[in-house]
Order: structure tokens, then sequence, then C-alpha cells
């Protein structure tokens, strides 16, 4: 947009950097120089004013200014500047689309499903249509807060015979709304393809017929009672699905209460059962941790095998996957965005990630004691710990790959595997001559 650029002022706020942008607004992080703090600022096109007008361009605000929930984006300011209408909101931590594969676990999965659930069914009553849910529209805030945002598209309930021009994006619209005819169960389906794409990293496709893609990985991930609710959202037929967001919380709630019952129950009945004689998998797994625990720091057990895993592991080594989430258990105080692995306040980027990076507080870092070496660029002063792969500081690469006592190398990648891995845990490469060595689902090199 012509005239906007890092230090440019629209009334009491400066623009520091831009988040995106779209064909009729750009979406900047700012600063309110009169009460000092950050804000999330959107701007909207002058040629949009100029195409649809004033009062259209306004809309977005007084839709905003009905709703008043914990999980709708409230905008904080609404003004004309000039030939600019800005929106002003919290700035959140990043857009859920963000997340291009399936990382997160299946708790947070379920956490932001239920979360943006909640700020629908709010909308839902207030008789205001989104029309455009999508991962787009649905910002992470601190504290594993989703939020529902951008209610440009909105539309107060019309009646279920009135038609409109279609609004949506295109693969995230119910069938209905395609043809201009949204209703509340068009919002249902769209948090529906939403749900499913948290659990697998895969959108569904029309014409959604069964078995949906990836629908294998999201039956072992998600809780059985959800996916009813998730599958029943995601119906072709508008009268197969849930009628409103109001009725989809309803049931998404009861079958998040049924599932935690469910495990409550598995828990009991497993810990009044005789323990069973240990497979030669988790015999594999207990010498393993025995052994190599302490120096690749195993401290959790693989989301999809239960094998053992250290936090700076991009791959699991006994099944290959790259889904394992440390939101949850890491040791650092904040966690990075991008990987989903524990990161420090005082760094400037993810050690463990190539795309990761952030704003620290500013403050020096104190020396390190689990640091092992010092980042090689000249002039950076960053200590670098095991299994880093960039320093934390100014994100310069680790150049020698890193070395583990009585632990061959990784052909590809030249880090520490050992001949028991199926996987190479630092770069995925396949370990044939392991994978080759089973019999009847079992692991001959894991019976000790």
């Amino acid at each position: 947009m012509k005239g906007l650029r890092r230090g440019t002022r629209l009334g009491k706020y400066r623009l520091e950097k831009r988040l995106g942008e779209g064909g009729s607004a750009e979406v900047w992080a700012g600063r309110d120089t009169v009460e000092s703090r950050r804000v999330a600022i959107k701007v909207i096109s002058p040629t949009m004013v100029e195409e649809f007008g004033r009062s259209a361009i306004e809309h977005e605000a007084r839709v905003a200014a009905r709703l008043d929930h914990p999980n709708i984006v409230t905008v904080r300011n609404a003004d004309w500047v000039g030939p600019y209408f800005i929106l002003v909101t919290d700035v959140a931590e990043r857009c859920l689309e963000g997340y291009r594969e399936p990382r997160r676990s299946p708790e947070l999965a379920l956490s932001i499903l239920h979360d943006v659930a909640r700020g629908l069914a709010h909308a839902h009553s207030r008789k205001i249509l989104h029309r455009d849910v999508k991962p787009a529209n649905i910002l992470l805030y601190p504290g594993r807060v989703a939020k529902l945002a951008d209610f440009g598209t909105a539309r107060f309930a019309p009646p279920r015979t009135a038609l409109f021009t279609e609004v949506g994006t295109v693969g995230h619209m119910a069938p209905e709304q395609a043809y201009g005819r949204p209703t509340y169960a068009s919002d249902v389906f769209g948090l529906g393809l939403v749900g499913y794409q948290l659990y697998t990293g895969v959108l569904p496709r029309w014409p959604f017929e069964k078995p949906l893609d990836a629908q294998a990985n999201f039956e072992a991930r998600a809780p059985v009672e959800v996916q009813r609710v998730i599958l029943k959202a995601l119906s072709v037929s508008i009268d197969k699905r849930w009628p409103n967001g109001v009725e989809l919380l309803r049931a998404l709630e009861s079958a998040m209460e049924r599932a935690r019952q469910r495990t409550t129950r598995a828990l009991r009945s497993r810990s009044k059962t005789p323990r069973a004689r240990a497979s030669a998998q988790e015999l594999e797994f207990r010498w393993f941790r025995r052994e190599y625990g302490k120096a690749l720091e195993l401290r959790f057990d693989c989301c999809q095998c239960g094998g053992p895993i250290g936090e700076a592991m991009t791959h699991c080594p006994w099944c290959g996957t790259y889904e394992n989430s440390f939101l949850e258990g890491s040791r650092y105080p904040l966690v990075c965005p991008d990987c989903e692995r524990g990161v420090r306040p005082e760094w400037n980027a993810c050690p463990w990630c190539y795309t990761g990076r952030f704003e620290s507080n500013g403050k020096r870092p104190p020396r390190d004691p689990h640091a092992e070496r010092e980042c090689r660029r000249r002039g950076c002063d960053g200590q670098i710990r095991p299994f880093m792969r960039y320093c934390p500081q100014c994100k310069t690469k680790v150049a020698r790959p890193w070395k583990v006592e009585n632990m061959t190398r990784c052909k590809r990648c030249r880090w520490p595997s050992a001949p028991r891995w199926r996987f190479c845990a630092w770069c995925g490469r396949k370990n044939h001559a392991a994978l080759t060595v089973r019999s009847g689902g079992r692991t001959r090199a894991g019976q000790v």
C-alpha cells in the first residue's frame, strides 16, 4: 500500500513491521505512542473506500462492537486517519495458518478447536455469521488462547431464502455457501475443516468423500468422541450438520467430557490389572534410555510409538514421525511458535529450527552452564548447547556435527546415530538395516 512503511504515523500509532497484506488491507505491528504498548493495526486500502464507500468499510467495526468474548479478537480502536480506516487490536503470537505441518500435540489441537468453537457460538448467539472461518482468521495469544478474527465478511443472519454474492475462501467454504446461501451451518462446516486440519495437517478437498485425506492419522490422534463431532460438522448435506455454533459447542464439550471419563476409567483399570510382561520393543526402549538417556536428554516419549526421544530431535528415531510437540513439557520458560521446542526469553532465534525468529527481551544472555561451544561468527557471543543447530543470538548454523560416545554417525548428516534406530533423529534418513530386521511386527534388535 503506497505511503505506508516502517515508522509511518497514523494518528497516535507508529507502524513498526508489516505482518501481512491482501488485496483490501495490510496488517502491521505497531506501537501506541500514548499508552506505550504494542498493537496490531489493520489498515484498509483507500481504493476499497472508493469502491465500497465509508459505511461498508466501517461494517467490521460495527459487527465487532456487538461481540465481547475472550475467544473473539477485540477491536480496541477503529478510526479514520486521513484516507485510511484502521482497526486496532492486541498483537497475537502468531496466526494458525503459520502451522504448515501437524506439529502440535493432540491436546493443543483440541484446545484450539474448543476455543474457536466458543467464539463462534458467541457470534451465532448474537445472530452474526462469520462466513470465512479458516486458519488465517484464527490467532494464537499467550497462554495457548485461540481467538476468531476478521469479521470483515461477517453479516447479520439472513433469512434462509436470501441470496448473497459469493464470499469466503475457496477450499474453506461449505457447498451451499459457494452457491451464495450461507447459514450458521456454513460456519460449522468451516470450523470442521479447521479441526480436521489441526489433527492431520491436511485440508480435506471437494467432494469431501469418506475416507478423507489422511483419515488414518486423524483417527490415531483425535479422541473417538471428538472425531464424531468433527465428521458430522463436515457433512456435505446441510441437514446432517450441526445447525449452528451453539449446538456444535455443546456437542464438542460433551464429547470432551466423555473422552476424559473414558481415559480415567482406562487408567483405573490398568492400575488394577496385573502388569503384563514387557514386549521386546519396550525392553529395547528401556535399555536405550539407560544407555543414552543422559547424553541425549531423553526426557520424552514419542506421541506415536512411545519411544524415548529428546527435545532437540527433529524426528522420532523409532517411527520417523516429526509430529512431536514439546509445548507442555519443555524445561525452557518459552516455546518457539514454529517447532514448539523450548527457548529462552533473551534469545533472538530458535536454535532448533530454521524458521524460528522472534524478538528477545533485550537482556544480555547470562553465562550458560550447559553450553559446550561458542558461536563461530565474529562479534557474536552466542553460547551453543549440545545438539543446537543454530546460534540462538545470530542464527548462524552450527558447522561441526555433534558427537556422543559409543554412537556411530548418520551417513547423511554425520550427527550421532545408533544401529537400533530405524530413522536418523536429526535428518529423518531411514536406516534400512534396522527396518529390515523385523519379524511378525517385532524388532529383533530390541530383544535384550
